[in-house]
């Protein structure tokens, strides 16, 4: 019957030895990650439980596709072979190792020729993986990997270990004259064919080497676990099974920092995920300011929290530089892009506090911090002017007390910026239109607080949140309806998180549903026209469909889209108080949006977001002689300039 003698030409001692070196290096792999775990827990504790059945869960949903790293089909299929591949084989060795141990024999018959040829495969799917990995990282060094000396040995380690385990496999058969079952070990029956020429004595003598060379080898493997990428096997499965938070959202710092750089002002969670991080560079080549040439590469800022526990005795500040900091568009791209779900942002913005909470920021940042303190809103303009935009409009302003049905949240971009009142205004005809009942709050409105928390003023976010929402319940607003995507975002999502909140619309949603059901009627045009999606609409909360059915009414069949739209647009540029602070780079974020919206051929760019606007336009203006010749519109703009 079809088995083998497990163990088979393996003297006890050796076999003691290994058994002991293997515990060995267990207990160093626990040793090091729990005087790991002492600097993590340097940060603050995540307050929200945590449920394991649901990380599982999560994890194993990963794990089974590894979908956000397919989104590079090479590393993709280079992923999912490693790793099936070492499942495979582990599962495997544990298999042999319960029967031996156990006296369990089931590993006979059919069930060991099935056995053979999936274990087989799997060290196949594994070498070849892991080939496909040194492709990668030695000989065609793709431009968003660091060269590594280490990773290219810790790669050549697990190539060893996998084509030692055929060959080892290859003399065991040679050595039992190859029984004809073998052949359902396909692989290890070709390295026996190729060993052929040895006699019976030496392929035992090969095996016993082999057997202690591949030992040494898996033990070598378990020995640079914590000190290499590989340890991302542990930390990364962790990051994936518990995210440190949803896309978009920033923690609430228990404490808010009081110096440049608190260690609890960074999570437990961060510092974990510092460790993490498998430097594969997709945060960096997503991330829309490394691209222009600023000074910032997400990868970078995630390196630096792990210099700093490797040298905590080098200041932060020195590890994660402030310019790099400042140039962050608070876009979500690279936390979209990271495949363990690393956030960055969190951690840049966590930063950024320490920094504000000693002055340590731009003086374009001092003053939007200071204008939103003082006058509720980031432009440097008096509160008393917030309704000038509504000049000849009929806009009913909610007295005090006055319940709302429906409020029209025109922000501080609707009410301060040029650009902005336009949208404002023509949102204001759109519901006149409609006679639907709607009030805005007039100089009773406040900023939303979201530049001044992605800039790292946590308390003042915290003040005009608490204030805003005392508002909303004064007025029992059941209904809040925005053009802006950063005060949508902050209401249904940064608010809520405070406490229940009415129905809040961003106003592509309202009007596609004002559209479907008639309420609304346009006249439709025959010009080409691109969407571009604002990060906090289509990344963030994942609304990339409402604003083109609003589309393909003002324009049927006309749309075309530029070459990353949707969930993956190219941020404008101007989030996380970029639209102030204006670090420069090699070349602008808005300009590198304008030449994509120019390469559609399109004679109008819509956008659903007025910083969005105003950004597109300077784009539009950034480029060479003779090209822009299209106009950038809000949705808003487009439906009123076609309402029947």
């Amino acid at each position: 019957m079809p088995q083998r003698e497990i163990l088979w030409n393996v003297p006890p001692a050796v076999l003691t030895g290994v058994y002991a070196l293997s515990a060995l290096s267990t207990a160093w792999i626990v040793y090091w990650f729990y005087r790991r775990a002492c600097l993590w827990k340097r940060g603050t504790a995540q307050p929200e439980p945590r449920s394991w059945l649901a990380g599982l869960a999560r994890l194993g949903v990963y794990l089974a596709g590894h979908r956000k790293i397919r989104a590079d089909r090479f590393a993709g299929i280079m992923h999912l072979l490693v790793f099936w591949g070492f499942i495979v084989l582990l599962i495997a060795t544990t298999l042999v190792g319960i029967q031996h141990h156990f006296q369990l024999v089931f590993l006979t018959g059919w069930t060991y020729l099935l056995f053979s040829l999936a274990a087989d495969l799997g060290g196949l799917a594994f070498c070849v993986g892991t080939g496909m990995a040194l492709w990668r990282r030695v000989w065609r060094i793709e431009t968003r990997l660091q060269p590594s000396r280490v990773h290219a040995a810790v790669l050549w380690l697990l190539l060893a270990i996998g084509v030692s385990g055929f060959v080892l496999e290859g003399a065991r058969i040679l050595a039992w004259d190859f029984p004809a079952f073998e052949v359902w070990s396909p692989i290890g029956y070709l390295f026996a064919l190729a060993l052929a020429w040895l006699s019976t004595d030496a392929a035992v003598a090969l095996h016993l080497a082999l057997w202690i060379s591949h030992a040494a080898l898996v033990i070598v493997f378990f020995l640079i676990v914590p000190v290499s990428i590989l340890k991302h096997i542990l930390l990364g499965a962790y990051s994936v099974a518990f995210p440190a938070g949803r896309l978009g959202m920033l923690n609430a710092p228990v404490e808010l920092p009081t110096s440049a750089v608190d260690l609890p002002q960074l999570r437990t969670i961060d510092w974990l995920q510092a460790d993490a991080c498998l430097t594969c560079g997709l945060c960096t080549q997503a991330c829309p300011a490394f691209a222009a040439g600023k000074p910032l590469s997400p990868r970078s800022i995630v390196l630096g929290l792990r210099a700093h526990l490797d040298s905590p005795q080098v200041p932060l500040t020195v590890q994660v530089a402030d310019d790099a900091l400042w140039s962050c568009t608070a876009c979500n791209a690279c936390d979209a892009a990271c495949p363990i779900n690393i956030r960055i942002l969190d951690k840049i913005v966590a930063l950024r506090r320490g920094r504000v909470a000693t002055g340590e920021l731009p003086e374009p940042a001092v003053a939007a911090l200071e204008s939103t303190a003082q006058k509720f809103n980031p432009f440097g303009q008096a509160n008393s002017s917030r309704l000038d935009w509504a000049s000849g409009l009929h806009v009913p302003v909610a007295k005090p007390e006055e319940k709302i049905e429906l409020l029209y949240w025109v922000g501080c971009a609707g009410a301060f910026d040029p650009s902005g009142r336009e949208v404002a205004r023509a949102m204001v005809r759109i519901l006149n239109h409609t006679r639907i009942s709607f009030h805005v709050l007039g100089c009773a409105e406040r900023c939303t607080g979201d530049p001044a928390r992605r800039l790292g003023e946590e308390g003042l976010w915290q003040e005009l949140a608490q204030e805003n929402r005392r508002t909303l319940a004064r007025h029992g607003v059941q209904a809040i309806l925005t053009h802006c995507p950063h005060c949508y975002h902050a209401f249904a999502n940064e608010y809520a998180e405070l406490g229940s909140m009415p129905r809040v619309l961003h106003h592509s949603q309202w009007l596609q549903e004002k559209l479907a059901d008639g309420t609304i009627k346009v006249n439709s045009g025959d010009d080409p026209i691109t969407f571009h999606d604002p990060c906090y609409l289509g990344r963030v909360n994942d609304q990339t469909v409402a604003p083109r059915i609003v589309l393909d009414m003002v324009a049927p069949g006309r749309q075309v889209e530029m070459a990353d739209h949707g969930r993956q647009s190219l941020c404008c540029g101007g989030g996380g108080g970029q639209i102030w602070l204006d670090v420069k780079g090699r070349t602008r974020v808005e300009t590198m949006r304008a030449w994509q919206a120019e390469q559609t051929g399109a004679h109008t760019v819509a956008t659903g977001c007025p910083f969005c606007r105003v950004m597109l336009e300077a784009g539009r203006g950034g480029l060479a002689a003779g090209q822009g010749n299209w106009r950038v519109r809000d949705l808003a703009e487009l439906v009123a300039e076609r309402l029947v």
